[in-house]
């Protein structure tokens, strides 16, 4: 009788053991996917527009469907480019070449010398967005939009 009750106390022991081990490791599971989900949405990068100076812009082409306009003078080219320039923050990542599922786009090259230029997409999708191809999507106003539309209709 003795060697039953101490099998059973025994057998009682394991159990509240092997219950208390998948409780801690139930835990140790949940803090992991906790720490997992802070990490990911904690850790997001933060994306700025990166443009050049306006003294160094040299021209400004603007293009939506088959019409295209080119300034050259500075006066124009600095009013478009401050229509652009503001202070940007965006968590929103672009990946694309060029927006997708958007319309009445308007991409605008900004060449600050022969070859090198910063093309910035502005556009519909809903909402209006401006997005330069792998830094940001930044949200913008319709009289943003309509400002920049201005120089290409």
């Amino acid at each position: 009788m003795k060697k039953l009750l101490d099998k059973r106390k025994s057998s009682d022991k394991n159990m509240r053991m092997k219950n208390i081990l998948l409780i801690l490791m139930t835990i140790i599971l949940f803090i992991f996917i906790l720490i997992g989900i802070i990490h990911h949405f904690n850790d997001r990068r933060t994306y700025i527009m990166n443009l050049p100076q306006l003294e160094d812009l040299k021209s400004i082409i603007l293009r939506q469907n088959n019409e295209q306009k080119v300034y050259h003078d500075k006066e124009t080219i600095k009013k478009i480019f401050n229509s652009i320039r503001a202070e940007r923050v965006t968590k929103k990542e672009s990946i694309q070449d060029y927006p997708v599922s958007a319309s009445n786009v308007i991409e605008v090259d900004l060449y600050f010398n022969e070859a090198e230029k910063t093309t910035i997409f502005v556009y519909n999708r809903g909402q209006y967005y401006m997005e330069q191809p792998y830094n940001g999507i930044y949200k913008i106003s319709t009289d943003e939009y309509n400002e920049i539309a201005k120089y290409i209709n």
